[in-house]
């Protein structure tokens, strides 16, 4: 590192340190002493009560999970008073600051603090940082800021940052915040995420001249291995949106690729531009450093990882696959609870028969009526129920429109952008939307199906209540599962909703209509699995020819047993019985026919 930089590291990474530097070896953070120390000094010098670390040790007598990593029992917390207006922000390059007061934003929340703080405003490579903070925090620009700041005086558009995000709908989110802060620093961001053409993307990044990369996981393997001249040689810094989401599924090993990739060009330990793999114009433009910092690039650079999530994972497996490097965890608080909720989020349970939930429902948006509102199912075929329902409701005044996997991604962004500008007041979808998609001003969530495990919760939870406003969160639940519903918020520091008690009068206004709703839903249920089954099996037909008579057969049959089990859904619907669905943890998934 430089030495300037290593002066500016010093000033906002030492001063956040305090008692927890982790400057030290690996070798001595993983050994028992220095795990016993740690604890000991997450308890005594980061301001853990005494009431708090006997929480701690209840939870571990009681044999709960407590994290192995020695340095997640050491976060460095985020404080509520931490926010900072802009012209208090040390260092902060003058043309971002204009370019975010243009964008409506006055100060950095408090996660933005930290995170700024800690990397030293970008300038500082001393550690990788790992990101906990509720949904809707400001975790996006937390990261963006210190990346475009240390981008800022780059002289030659290279590839050097690159952000990671799981599906196409939040690349697109983060490509937006970031479009809009680049052409102020002379910056220039692309987004490989499906969203046009893989053909259209390669050109664009084969022509050089991007100096951040938001990809989805499948795109960003594409273009690794099929696109001339991609390459992550003098990658800097390596964002991983959504961790636990993109550990958890392969993602065609996207992982393990773009690791081989930063070792095979020397960036994972730094990012040296080597004179071998250097263009010469680039080795020129080096010529004319200044000094230190033509020592700082013989040295390389090593690609600092920014690791973000709202419910990060603490298992050791997973997160030592990023391999970190001196890592800094922050979170919410020194008494790290993995799972963390807003502020401002009011929590409310309404318990009701199963049969009951239809109508429930309805009495509690016409109560919501004009709020803007998202409402969860369990699965994208109760959502598309669940929306021609709504629709069906001459109660609701509102338009509700359908968001999940089985709309097309065109007419998918059109309703979001809808919902988004308030000419529909009423968002149904599965969980495609739980996962750091930010609609502002949204008042209500509704959990029509109660979500089976916390971190759904916390997801869907946080699609209100963001950036310090103010947000309600209904959960419809029968009676026998009121008590999974409290044990499984107990993971998230949470063993109180209020009842939400709607009124009898409510519910018998709306029964009619709710049964009227129903009746029109089956009808439109059944034509759509009418017009289905003959066009899968027009299209088996279709390809038999030229794929050859066994493919065909398959294809036929694959087509029939398609539409044979829509209508044997339509059938069940038209009984008014709900199909079985498997319980996990013994809670059932509800559906919407009930």
């Amino acid at each position: 590192m430089p030495p300037t930089a290593t002066s500016r590291a010093a000033v906002g990474v030492k001063a956040a340190a305090g008692s927890h530097d982790s400057d030290a070896p690996a070798a001595q953070l993983d050994s028992p002493a220095a795990a016993t120390a740690t604890e000991e000094g997450s308890r005594e010098g980061n301001g853990m009560m005494p009431d708090e670390a006997a929480r701690a040790a209840s939870k571990k007598r009681a044999g709960k999970a407590a994290p192995v990593l020695p340095w997640m029992r050491v976060p460095v917390a985020i404080e509520a008073s931490e926010g900072t207006p802009l012209d208090e922000v040390q260092g902060l390059d003058p043309r971002l600051r204009t370019a975010l007061e243009g964008t409506g934003i006055e100060g950095l929340f408090p996660v933005q603090t930290v995170v700024w703080r800690e990397t030293a405003g970008g300038a500082s490579s001393a550690h990788d940082v790992c990101i906990c903070a509720p949904t809707g925090s400001g975790k996006t620009l937390a990261y963006a800021l210190p990346v475009l700041q240390a981008l800022a005086g780059r002289r030659l558009p290279l590839l050097r940052a690159l952000a990671v995000l799981p599906t196409r709908d939040l690349a697109a989110q983060v490509f937006g915040v970031l479009r809009a802060l680049c052409p102020a620093l002379g910056l220039t961001a692309c987004l490989a995420a499906g969203k046009a053409g893989l053909a259209a993307e390669a050109e664009l990044l084969a022509a050089g001249g991007v100096d951040i990369v938001v990809a989805t996981p499948g795109r960003l393997i594409a273009h690794l291995e099929g696109t001339p001249g991609f390459s992550l040689s003098h990658l800097r810094f390596l964002i991983v949106d959504e961790t636990d989401r993109l550990l958890r599924q392969a993602y065609q090993g996207w992982l393990p690729k773009v690791m081989a990739a930063l070792q095979g060009s020397g960036s994972c330990g730094g990012g040296a531009d080597t004179p071998a793999e250097t263009p010469a114009a680039v080795l020129a433009a080096a010529a004319v450093l200044p000094l230190e910092q033509q020592q700082g690039r013989a040295l390389g650079h090593r690609v600092v990882k920014l690791v973000v999530s709202a419910t990060l994972t603490h298992d050791p497996s997973k997160i030592d696959r990023l391999g970190l490097y001196c890592p800094r965890y922050i979170a919410m608080s020194a008494v790290d609870h993995r799972y963390q909720l807003p502020r401002s989020l009011q929590e409310l349970k309404l318990v009701v028969p199963a049969e009951r939930k239809p109508a429930a429902l309805a009495a509690l948006l016409q109560e919501l009526q004009g709020e803007q509102t998202i409402i969860f199912t369990s699965s994208v075929e109760s959502t598309h129920r669940l929306c021609l329902l709504l629709a069906a409701l001459p109660c609701l005044s509102g338009a509700a429109v359908e968001f999940s996997s089985l709309v097309a991604p065109a007419e998918r962004a059109a309703h979001l952008e809808a919902f988004r500008s308030g000419r529909a007041q009423v968002l149904v979808c599965s969980d495609a939307m739980t996962r750091g998609m930010d609609v502002e001003g949204v008042h209500n969530v509704v959990n029509y199906d109660a979500p089976v495990y916390v971190k759904t919760y916390v997801h869907r939870a946080g699609r209100t209540a963001r950036a310090g406003r103010s947000g309600r969160v209904f959960t419809l639940l029968r009676h026998e599962d009121v008590r999974h519903f409290k044990d499984m918020l107990r993971k998230a520091d949470n063993t109180f909703v209020k009842d939400h008690r709607l009124d009898k009068g409510a519910l018998e206004a709306v029964r009619d209509d709710v049964d009227t709703a129903l009746e029109r839903m089956a009808a439109v249920l059944q034509s759509e699995s009418e017009a289905v089954r003959p066009g899968q099996l027009a299209a088996a037909a279709t390809a038999a020819p030229a794929a050859g008579a066994d493919v065909g057969a398959g294809a036929a049959k694959a087509g029939a047993a398609a539409a044979g089990q829509g209508q044997e859904r339509q059938q069940q619907a038209e009984r008014g019985t709900a199909s079985k669905r498997r319980k996990v943890t013994g809670v059932p998934e509800f559906s919407l026919l009930v």
